[in-house]
């Protein structure tokens, strides 16, 4: 089938805006919720004194654990929750109960409760970003055009850091009030983007394969007239209406012939079984990286480090997370820019500077340059992940995963990162709280070793796809080789 061309329009460009502000929203939250932590005002209400912290201030082990690992499980329940309430809610009207539920959040944690009200209102908070994610990914995935998918999901990356930006900044501004209002009003500030993508929605139209799913026809084909903008002729739009519909038949058929924890099952059979692991290993770079290290205790990591202003050390962060996906994008879009080298290249990066962050702390950890080496490894961790690996793994996994098993492979692997990221935010109080193993920036020696074998694993294990077509891609996994030079040469000899 030919594609159709798409001739933006106003409503063709906000259909694209509109998941992207949801991912912006989602940034925001994350890092302006994680730099609380580090507030006397946040600390004062919600903690304890103690003389042997940053801030004459501690909140306890487990208000510590809870409070910033439960963002992320209600995170992982907003996912789950996304797919049974999908049956009945649209992507649109998926989005506006996301906006509802992020509103709501918001808004009680402006009243002042005991900690037992902070850790659910933290879940609500959560909950919302996991139906951001669910809803806006649907989204973009059904109404793009196919040689766009890849390109306006790389550009979520983008929003995600420009939210993390924006919750800096605003932290940075309040932190200094000494009293609540020093998170209370970055938390009014969080009711600002759902405000405005819940007006927004009403102006996009909806997913044609949503509204065909469920018979729809006629205003499936109106949608996607919208959605290519003009001008879209009739037939081209029929065309591709029917092509939606004949992949909805072959899914429902393929369901009904395989029950579906079959499906699951043979994904672990021998000719999916290591696409299958590359796939959820890709992905857990998220968390074996040790972002999620910063994207939660960032800001209390720098103040633990002896780092110079730590607030604003978190916006310069931040902002180099910007850049380095900005420079990934680039890279992505380069004819021929061998993806396996640059994902070793990055894991190794990031492991030297996980590595000086440690080493440092240890050597030398009453010398007033501590906080500034520091600050500048975690800048250079975090745009090296961004760069080399944050965008490519999505663009790998599209590569290596078989279309038919992608959703499910990509599904599962999200699933374990999000569940790792939450044992991260859940574990790490243990290791950095003062008043526990208080190791502080050497817990940075745990992400160096697991960077470094992240590294090794790929140099043995992924094969490198860059300028492949799908059948040279099938052939590497065939051949059990790790690039298509030696599953050629492997061919070559047994004919010979």
């Amino acid at each position: 089938m030919e594609a159709i061309k798409t001739y933006p329009n106003w409503r063709t460009i906000l259909s694209y805006l509109v998941p992207s502000l949801a991912h912006c929203q989602v940034g925001f939250s994350t890092i302006s919720i994680s730099g609380f932590q580090a507030m006397t005002g946040f600390l004062s209400t919600y903690g304890h004194l103690d003389p042997k912290t940053p801030t004459g201030w501690n909140m306890g082990l487990v208000p510590q654990q809870l409070a910033a690992s439960f963002v992320n499980l209600g995170t992982i329940l907003g996912l789950l929750f996304s797919k049974p309430i999908s049956r009945f809610l649209s992507r649109r009207h998926g989005l506006w109960l996301a906006c509802v539920v992020s509103i709501v959040g918001s808004g009680l944690q402006l009243k002042h409760s005991a900690v037992g009200g902070l850790y659910a209102r933290r879940i609500i908070i959560g909950l919302s970003n996991g139906l951001f994610i669910a809803f806006a990914n649907a989204y973009t995935a059904e109404t793009a055009p196919t040689y766009l998918k890849e390109k306006v999901a790389s550009l979520f990356a983008v929003w995600f850091c420009v939210g993390g930006v924006l919750g800096a900044v605003t932290n940075n501004f309040t932190q200094g009030l000494g009293t609540s209002w020093a998170f209370k009003i970055p938390l009014t500030c969080h009711i600002t983007i759902p405000s405005l993508l819940f007006i927004l929605v009403v102006f996009i139209p909806e997913s044609p394969p949503w509204l065909l799913v469920h018979g729809r026809r006629d205003a499936a084909r109106h949608s996607l007239a919208i959605l290519r903008g003009r001008p879209s002729s009739v037939d081209a739009v029929e065309k591709e209406i029917l092509e939606v519909q004949k992949d909805i038949e072959s899914h429902r058929r393929s369901k009904s012939r395989q029950s579906r924890l079959r499906q699951y099952f043979d994904l672990w059979s021998a000719p999916h079984r290591r696409r299958t692991i590359l796939c959820i290993a890709l992905l857990l770079t998220n968390s074996s990286s040790g972002i999620w290290l910063i994207l939660s205790y960032g800001t209390v990591f720098f103040q633990l480090a002896g780092v110079p202003h730590p607030f604003r050390a978190s916006i310069y962060n931040n902002v180099a997370n910007l850049l380095g996906t900005i420079l990934g994008l680039y890279l992505c879009a380069r004819r021929g820019m061998r993806r396996r080298i640059l994902m070793i290249v990055g894991c190794l990066v990031q492991a030297i500077c996980m590595l000086g962050v440690a080493v440092t702390s240890t050597v030398m950890p009453s010398s007033s340059h501590v906080g500034v080496i520091v600050l500048l490894c975690v800048i250079v961790h975090g745009f090296s992940y961004f760069a080399f690996s944050g965008v490519l793994v999505v663009n790998l996994c599209i590569e290596i995963v078989d279309p038919r098993q992608r959703r499910r492979v990509v599904g599962i692997g999200t699933g374990v990162n999000y569940v790792t990221a939450w044992l991260i935010a859940f574990t790490m109080p243990y290791f950095i709280n003062t008043r526990e193993l208080n190791w502080g920036p050497k817990v940075a020696y745990i992400w160096a070793a697991s960077n470094f074998l992240t590294g090794v694993f790929f140099f043995f294990v992924l094969p490198e796809t860059a300028g492949c077509t799908h059948e040279k891609v099938e052939n590497v996994f065939q051949d059990q080789t790790s690039s298509p030079e030696k599953s050629q040469s492997r061919r070559l000899s047994q004919i010979a």
